[in-house]
């Protein structure tokens, strides 16, 4: 079923980079059958199967909520990330889990493309100079974000799409989603 499984989450990330790049969003006809998928062929395994993905979709959940409930993230980013922790339940360890590294794997590539996109829109230096002002204000939050160029919008589903993509290849390289840190 492993393998059933890397198919689906890299055919839904796929949809998700595509659906994102092009409307900017994540629907909800690609999420919500995606966690049912993963209830239904993690219980095919039995009830070990079937609690296995319930564990993930909450790991998963409990992770992601805060990001949203701070206003860091939509809801179609959580629940592409819900329903990939469905798909592929909870890792043994925990901090092995699919879903966590291929969130993880997701910030960065999203950060890189956050850099690249303000460079390309001219607006580094601009955003460089508002950090630093920022950072020596001693923390005094009067930013003006409508006039930002941090207010230029990204979408993210593409940075967590491929950061499920290494997730994924790390996975059956490695045997792990993250073989970097090892106990």
């Amino acid at each position: 079923m492993d393998w059933f499984a890397n198919f689906l989450v890299a055919l839904v990330s796929l949809i998700a980079i595509i659906t994102d790049a092009r409307w900017h969003k994540i629907p909800n006809w690609l999420t919500f059958p995606a966690i049912l998928a993963g209830f239904l062929i993690n219980a095919t395994n039995g009830w070990e199967g079937f609690v296995h993905s319930i564990v993930g979709f909450a790991f998963a959940l409990a992770f992601m909520l805060p990001f949203f409930a701070l206003n860091i993230l939509k809801a179609g980013d959580v629940k592409l990330v819900v329903a990939w922790g469905t798909i592929k339940g909870l890792g043994q360890p925990a901090w092995q889990s699919f879903a966590l590294w291929a969130f993880l794997y997701g910030a960065l590539l999203g950060g890189l493309m956050s850099i690249l996109l303000l460079m390309c829109k001219k607006a580094l230096p601009e955003t460089w100079r508002r950090i630093q002002g920022l950072l020596l204000s001693s923390f005094h939050l009067e930013l003006d974000l409508e006039s930002s160029p941090m207010k230029i919008p990204m979408p993210y589903g593409i940075a967590l799409g491929l950061g499920s993509f290494l997730a994924l290849g790390l996975e059956i390289w490695f045997g792990q989603p993250c073989p970097f840190v090892t106990g």
